[in-house]
């Protein structure tokens, strides 16, 4: 093989001079067809276009007919935008070999350039047909190609059929899964990659891939294993260990997630986002010196970083220091206005500085952005019941009813208020069957606050017959 190579270099060499002297004398020289592929690919590889065209319009002066040319040619003219005149060229050799699949898959292309998805595929589909023994190649490139530009329905079927004749191809086993996960088939791709792993069970990229999949169905279980598979293979894949630690804390481990993200920093150069995380780590794990230090360091980097400003106001607050909270807090709210967390944490804070007027003002900013937050209408309600001295929760209730038609965390606020207020507890009992239709979730968050409401008999009667109807 080797001494094949060295020969067939020595044609191209040779080939080469005769044409550089040719156009020193400037005088036409002949070549055959093969010797003009030699050296227009020669030039083409070296990426000297012109050159590439100038050998090319003589190999045709000299053989019109030849088919590799022609095909040459109409690549050419895609290449440059001429679709239309490619798309000539290339319908006409079809009609005089229609065997050859290099042909079929040029015009596909031109077609795919012209936005003909249609026509694309059924030149794919053809070259795919009469491939024969470069059929596995063949339909490797039509499936990657059209997933590269986005086509993925269309690639499908290409790498089906690869992936069903040819199981051991890897490439487009890939291929695949990426197109899966892209299309949202994850199951499809988590089985592609494990199929992946049975060829080679030491595939740090299958590995990786499998633990983002198993993330974005939320089995962070099966995902910390794929990381740490991924890791065994390669220690030093940085974002192996951080989505590692995002797995971790997603299962409520934060120290392990805070070692995680600690190993990803000594090996990333990108660290704001991965302290942040540590910050949120120290944080729930209750050490709010740690997290703030962390915050700290994030918001000297990016001072325009909503998210590190609000961690920051909720580590103060852990630490009872509400006034330098609220200033953080403050400061999230004027980079980024629209988040209902930062007015329910804001409220919380002006609570806890006495301000209840101003905290009933961000909670009803926070429940604009966000109305189904439950809590945050069951702790404004409380706090009108204590600032507001003709406050009626009666009309109160109605009112969010009419302008909240459809909201279960209002029908669920009405249950609690008619329940516990207003001693009412037919109409609990009715605005209770109401949230559960249409959102029987937020009944855990209700009787978690309110354990009292699972004994009422009222209330027993329509669990009882919510639970029938489901």
């Amino acid at each position: 093989m080797q001494e094949f190579l060295h020969t067939n270099s020595d044609d191209v060499q040779e080939d080469l001079e005769r044409y550089k002297k040719m156009v020193s004398a400037e005088k036409e020289l002949y070549f055959d067809v093969h010797q003009i592929e030699n050296i227009h690919d020669f030039y083409l590889d070296k990426d000297m276009l012109d050159e590439a065209e100038k050998i090319l319009e003589i190999g045709l002066r000299q053989h019109p007919n030849a088919i590799s040319l022609l095909l040459k040619k109409a690549t050419s003219l895609s290449d440059k935008g001429k679709l239309i005149d490619a798309q000539q060229i290339l319908e006409n050799l079809t009609k005089l070999e229609n065997s050859n699949p290099d042909i079929f898959l040029t015009l596909g292309w031109n077609y795919l350039k012209q936005k003909n998805i249609t026509k694309a595929v059924e030149n794919f589909e053809l070259a795919s047909s009469v491939a024969f023994e470069d059929e596995e190649d063949i339909l490797f490139e039509i499936g990657f190609n059209l997933s590269q530009e986005g086509y993925y329905k269309e690639a499908l079927p290409f790498l089906e059929k690869s992936d069903n004749k040819y199981p051991l191809n890897e490439n487009v086993i890939f291929e695949l899964a990426f197109i899966y996960d892209k299309t949202g088939n994850f199951s499809k791709s988590i089985e592609c990659y494990n199929k992946l792993l049975d060829l080679n069970s030491f595939s740090e990229n299958a590995w990786y891939n499998l633990g983002i999949l198993y993330s974005k169905n939320e089995e962070f279980t099966k995902a910390v294993q794929a990381y740490e598979f991924t890791i065994a293979i390669n220690p030093l894949h940085p974002e192996a260990h951080f989505n590692l630690g995002n797995s971790f804390a997603h299962s409520g481990n934060f120290d392990k997630a805070l070692n995680e993200y600690l190993e990803h920093a000594s090996l990333s150069n990108d660290r704001n986002l991965t302290y942040q995380y540590i910050a949120d780590c120290w944080e729930q794990l209750g050490n709010y010196d740690m997290s703030i230090r962390f915050y700290s360091l994030v918001t000297k980097k990016q001072k325009d970083n909503p998210d590190a400003w609000y961690g920051m106001g909720t580590a103060l607050m852990g630490k009872n220091d509400f006034r330098n909270g609220l200033q953080a807090l403050d400061q999230a709210i004027s980079i980024e206005p629209l988040s209902p967390d930062y007015w329910f944490a804001h409220a919380r804070c002006l609570y806890e500085l006495g301000k209840k007027d101003d905290a009933i003002k961000s909670l009803e900013n926070g429940l604009n952005l966000d109305p189904e937050e439950m809590a945050a209408w069951i702790e404004l309600f409380r706090l009108k019941m204590i600032t507001e001295d003709l406050f009626s929760p009666v009309d109160y209730i109605n009112q969010l009813i009419n302008n909240f038609t459809g909201n279960a965390s209002v029908f669920y606020l009405a249950t609690l208020v008619h329940l516990k207020y207003l001693k009412d507890e037919k109409k609990a009992a009715y605005y209770l069957y109401m949230a559960l239709k249409i959102n029987p979730e937020g009944l855990k968050i209700l009787i978690s606050e309110y354990p009292f409401i699972a004994d009422n008999i009222e209330i027993r009667s329509v669990l009882q017959k919510a639970t029938k109807e489901n």
